[in-house]
């Protein structure tokens, strides 16, 4: 995997070597109230990372995550995964969380708008879905910017915290994709003759 730049922050691979910052991250304790983020010690945490694949390409399945880093001096603010199942080989599942003082600058729109265009170029996926509990209105909104559309409820469709909730599920197409950044460079103004 390759580092990604996304206006304002940078999408750091997670590998063995700051795999202990990311779970870091994952520990601070506002993350888990709507998502499931499991709970394992750092070692364990790092060997699972050592065990995922090093590289997004075509065919490629596992999970793929980066560290979100911003700000002056740069530090971590958040992550990002993307996950490609062995069954569905060309749909990826996308999640993303920030650290609660760093929510509200854009940065999850800039890294999930960075992980779009590398999963669908290196991943040659034909489909990318998210899914959100129906009360965090911030990451609906990231999803609606970034060109995901919602697709149903789940009726208890993850388990947060121990207890089985409903879900939304947002899917964006490679086609969808295709026809958005078309039309961006379609739409830039010519220069006159």
């Amino acid at each position: 995997m390759r580092v990604l730049q996304a206006g304002r922050v940078a999408l750091i691979p997670v590998d063995a070597r700051n795999a202990r910052e990311l779970w870091e991250v994952l520990n601070a304790p506002d993350l888990r109230k709507y998502q499931d983020i499991p709970r394992v010690r750092a070692e364990e945490f790092e060997r699972q990372v050592r065990a995922r694949p090093k590289a997004l390409r075509p065919a490629a399945t596992g999970r793929f995550e980066w560290l979100l880093r911003a700000g002056e001096p740069e530090r971590a603010v958040g992550w990002i995964s993307l996950r490609v199942n062995e069954r569905t080989p060309r749909v990826g599942e996308v999640g993303y969380s920030l650290l609660p003082e760093s929510r509200g600058r854009g940065y999850a729109s800039a890294a999930l708008g960075a992980v779009i265009d590398e999963a669908f170029a290196a991943g040659e996926l034909d489909e990318l879905q998210a899914c959100i509990v129906p009360e965090n209105v911030a990451s609906r909104a990231v999803l609606d910017r970034t060109g995901f559309r919602e697709e149903r409820l789940l009726r208890g469709g993850a388990v947060i915290r121990g207890r089985h909730v409903d879900v939304l599920l947002f899917t964006l197409t490679r086609a969808s994709w295709m026809r958005a950044r078309n039309g961006a460079v379609s739409a830039k103004p010519t220069r006159p003759v």
